[in-house]
């Protein structure tokens, strides 16, 4: 029998025909004993003192997401991802509390990310398995500074599976399931987007036998034949993860062994992604207090994508191609595709065929490999206790192969001339004409290869009610990339392969290759009495071959202290109802090298058709000149103090948990590249220099209970509430913004929506008229007032020789835009986990809710439609002489409404559901009857509900003309043997 109680922990006890049993039940103090990965070891939850986010890897272990950072959406405070969640093979992205940079050539928002004690790359962490993981925490404020410079935008820690001595055991877990878009786009159908180009051309003054204007028969043709594109080439797509893990051993040798596979193709036909993961290792006790440690992983990676150059290289010209076409144009006439735009207008999204280009076989196509080789050794002295070394070497290796194949597509354009009707009559066609380069072939290989050594000492000792652990250690690594690049053009018309050899064209080959090291040494002492008293210092001396020689190095102490209160006797007694209460406070010195390697140091390279000329018209000759203009040898690293202070606490038989922290972050000596305050008469860019000041602030809140109702229905709620913003102190800005409005001195780099403020809407002449009698000589951006505009507040008038801004002038310009809000981003954030179980039975899910900025209509919405290029179905209510009561003003004036201003405002309150799973587990003696340990059955769904959507023609997320956000639902299936 297994007996379980919240607060104790769960024993099994034999019955043995027994018909009464004791059971007297041990208290489970498992949170507070949890050990936690923190950096180069191990700390129990208990006695950390810094503010350390763990992920219940439980919680995310279903989940059939293409990256590992898209599973911790939601999971924890101050750790944000966004992306994930849209095309195959997107990857998210993390961010923790608020980072910023202010260098463009260099430098990143994302944490550090180390895998088993080794520095790795963002890359490396998104392809893990959530079922080859054992644990991730987040290092958030200076128990980063072990890290140094690197670890100023948080850390990232990740402890893979090890083997666990026993029998060798089996897990199985995969699932499939299907992907849709959470919501398409709503735009206008064809008879409303030709009534709008109407109503546009009318009030332009065409008549109405003008060669613009659609007659009623085509008005009535166009309601009876129209197609939405976008559902045409949409479908539902497929998801499938797959997962095997074996893992054992004795006292002497364990190991593990996995594999997993991931696969999504997309809503659009010929898109797809997939990874394959395998991880193998060994840990082998060779003596008394030696043991030894190898590893291999590795992971292949592929995707397919169009090849999109039409209207410039953008991923997503093939959803803006589907919605921009008029839903009552035809893609093809008598089995031949049509040329969607006129003659004049080839080269633009309006003109793209997107179902020409899926069949054309253009693409471009990524394969990349990665192999990873980890050995270490640790040596305990059975001498002496305490001590301990240890050694890690890995060998990095990642290959990537991407390829861009373009074909020539062929269409036909319209044959109107000389029609009336001219808009059905284009549905004949005349010769096909191309219109898209051909380029067979352009391969990129790329080679990356790393190499880290890592070396620890280690101490830990008990000595009474003192405990003392210490390390020290060293951390180099190299890295080196070589990547050459190909192309050919004058493809061979056919059914040539995809390859160079079949181009007869120019063909080009250019070669890059980059080399990078770091060198650190680190400590790190730990203290705490009778688990009451607590201390943490920590020192890291780091170098970076990106700056020079003398500006190297960089030093980064940071001290720790926690105080337990709950151990002392006066407070025992005072307040027996707290299990457990702590609280803490940490300061750390960071860094940052967000600039370019070798950036420092003015280098050349061989650049062709750049020289001079000397008499006649040859070319011009080969010429070595700089690749940075100039060089700045003083840059060295960002400065970054982190101050952080904290509480935890436990009630009610540990049943109720609270966990608060607050924290600032002072940035100076900021890597800025210079732009608005340096003259002009310089010449060329300038390169970062340690310059700016920005600090950040904010706070976390968490709060979690957990109980049971009876034996068998037991729940749980974890939530928290975050908030966070920063304030410049000293950034780059314009010697004519200075005292502005616009001076971004002493305020957030979040200071809001910048635009018009939006007083009405001139319904009528006579509203006109009576609004120039109280403001004589208006106008909107140089235009007299007229029916259907909006209309702003003018604010304030030109400059002056003194460079401030005048009076308000009657004239609205670019210079009445002033800050319409507070905020433009929220910041304001609130995690909601809730689980339930009954028996074997649970469901769980992870919800979230975000407010305080401001959204609105974003700009490729408001812009002006066209006869080629449609626009979101809101237009379709309109102002016109004959509906003065629109929502939306007259399409003509453009000027006055594609405008960023309190017209187009939305709220940017969100609140949904990022994932929900239900489990099921067999009983466990039907399986064993089977010969099988355990059987669980689980659904999965991706942002299966919003709650909240302020658009009525787009999703909750993200632009309209993009790829949507998507929903994805799955069944799974867990086994183990």
């Amino acid at each position: 029998m297994i007996f379980s109680f919240v607060g104790f922990k769960t024993q099994e006890v034999a019955v043995n025909g027994r018909s009464t049993v004791e059971v007297s039940l041990q208290e489970d103090n498992a949170a507070l004993e949890e050990v936690v990965v923190v950096g180069y070891g191990t700390q129990n939850k208990a006695t950390l003192t810094g503010a350390v986010g763990v992920v219940d890897m439980k919680q995310i272990q279903d989940l059939p997401v293409g990256s590992l950072s898209t599973a911790l959406q939601g999971q924890l405070p101050g750790v944000s991802v966004s992306g994930g969640t849209g095309r195959p093979g997107e990857a998210g992205q993390i961010t923790v509390r608020n980072p910023i940079i202010l260098s463009k050539d260099g430098g990143t928002l994302r944490p550090l990310y180390v895998i088993d004690n080794v520095v790795r790359t963002e890359d490396d962490f998104n392809v893990l398995d959530q079922s080859e993981v054992e644990s991730i925490s987040v290092l958030k404020d200076a128990a980063a500074a072990i890290y140094g410079a690197r670890g100023a935008q948080g850390v990232v820690l990740v402890a893979t599976r090890r083997g666990q001595v026993g029998a060798p055991k089996f897990s199985y877990s995969g699932s499939v399931g299907s992907t849709d878009a959470a919501m398409l786009p709503k735009m206008m159908t064809g008879v409303q987007q030709a009534r709008y180009m109407n109503d546009l051309n009318q009030l332009n003054g065409k008549s109405a036998t003008d060669p613009l204007i659609y007659t009623p028969d085509e008005l009535d043709h166009f309601a009876a034949n129209n197609t939405n594109w976008l559902k045409e080439a949409w479908k539902p797509a497929t998801v499938t993860r797959h997962a095997l893990n074996m893992s054992g051993g004795t006292d002497r040798v364990t190991y593990f062994a996995g594999v997993s596979y991931n696969y999504q193709n997309a809503n659009f036909d010929n898109i797809n992604a997939n990874k394959w993961t395998y991880r193998a290792s060994t840990d082998v006790k060779v003596a008394r207090g030696l043991k030894v440690a190898l590893s291999v992983s590795g992971d292949l990676q592929q995707k397919r994508m169009y090849y999109l150059k039409q209207g410039g290289e953008n991923i997503e010209n093939d959803m803006k191609s589907l919605l921009y076409t008029p839903q009552w144009a035809p893609m093809y006439v008598n089995g031949l595709p049509v040329l969607l735009s006129n003659s004049g207008n080839v080269n633009t999204v309006d003109a793209f065929h997107f179902f020409e280009v899926q069949k054309s076989n253009n693409y471009t196509s990524s394969r990349n490999t990665g192999l990873n080789v980890t050995a270490s050794a640790d040596y305990e002295p059975a001498l002496c206790q305490g001590p301990q070394g240890a050694g890690v070497v890995q060998q990095n290796h990642g290959q990537q192969l991407w390829q861009a194949v373009r074909h020539e597509v062929q269409r036909v354009p319209p044959d109107d001339a000389g029609h009336q009707q001219a808009h059905l009559r284009r549905r004949r066609v005349g010769q096909p004409r191309g219109t898209q380069q051909r380029r067979p072939g352009a391969p990129e290989p790329d080679h990356v290869r790393q190499l880290p050594l890592n070396g620890y000492l280690t101490y830990d000792q008990q000595f009474g009610k003192h405990h003392v652990s210490a390390i020290g250690l060293f951390e180099q690594s190299e890295t080196t990339t070589d990547g050459v690049a190909a192309m050919a053009e004058g493809a061979i018309i056919g059914d040539g392969l995809d390859n160079m050899n079949f181009a007869t064209g120019i063909q080009t080959t250019t070669e890059s290759a980059s080399e990078a090291g770091t060198l650190s040494y680190a400590g790190r002492f730990n203290y705490d009495y009778a688990g009451k008293y607590l201390l943490e210092a920590s020192l890291r001396y780091d170098a970076s071959t990106k700056f020079a020689p003398e500006y190297r190095w960089g030093l980064f102490p940071s001290v720790s202290v926690g105080w337990v209160i709950s151990e002392e006797p006066f407070f025992k007694n005072a307040a027996p109802f707290v299990d457990f209460l702590k609280v803490r406070g940490s300061v750390g010195f960071l860094g940052g090298d967000a600039t370019k390697p070798y950036n420092w140091q003015t280098s050349y390279g061989l650049k062709t058709g750049q020289g001079a000329v000397f008499g006649g018209n040859g070319d011009r000759s080969l010429v070595f000149s700089a690749n940075n203009a100039l060089a700045n040898r003083a840059a060295r690293w960002d400065d970054n103090t982190k101050y952080n202070a904290g509480l935890d606490a436990q009630f009610l038989g540990n049943r109720l948990s609270l966990g608060i922290d607050g924290f600032y972050d002072h940035r100076y000596n900021m890597l800025t590249a210079l732009s608005g305050s340096a003259p002009l008469l310089i010449g060329a860019p300038l390169p970062s220099e340690n310059y700016s000041s920005v600090d950040g602030f904010g706070y976390e809140i968490s709060l979690g209970y957990n109980d049971k109702i009876t034996s068998d229905l037991s729940y749980r709620l974890n939530t928290f509430f975050s908030w966070n913003d920063n304030k410049q102190i000293l950034v780059d800005v314009p010697r004519g913004v200075l005292g502005n409005y616009d001076d971004p001195t002493g305020r957030s780099t979040d200071r809001g929506v910048q635009g018009y403020e939006y007083q009405g809407m001139f319904r009528t002449q006579a509203d006109v008229d009576k609004y120039l009698q109280a403001n004589p000589g208006y106008t909107l951006f140089g235009a007299a007032p007229k029916p259907g505009m909006l209309y702003y507040q003018d604010i304030r008038g030109a400059k002056d020789a003194s460079g401030q801004y005048t009076a308000p002038d009657g004239k609205i310009t670019e210079v009445d835009q002033t800050y319409l809000t507070p905020k433009e981003s929220n910041h304001y954030g609130v995690g909601f986990n809730p689980s339930i179980s009954y028996k074997s039975l649970t469901i769980s899910a992870t919800m979230g809710i975000s407010w305080g900025g401001q959204a609105m209509v974003e700009s490729a919405a408001r812009k002006q439609g066209t006869l080629t290029s449609n626009r979101p179905a809101f237009w379709a209510d309109h102002w016109t002489p004959e509906n003065t009561d629109a929502e939306y003003p007259a399409p003509l004036y453009a000027a006055t409404y594609d405008l960023p201003s309190s017209f187009w405002f939305r709220s940017s309150f969100s609140a949904g559901m990022r994932n929900a799973n239900i489990s099921y587990a067999l009983p466990t003696g039907l399986v064993n009857r089977a010969g099988v340990g355990s059987v669980r059955m689980f659904f999965t769904a991706i942002n299966p509900f919003n709650f909240y959507n302020p658009y009525s023609y787009k999703n909750y997320g993200g632009a309209y003309d993009a790829y949507p956000t998507l929903r994805s639902l799955s069944l799974g299936l867990n086994v183990g043997f």
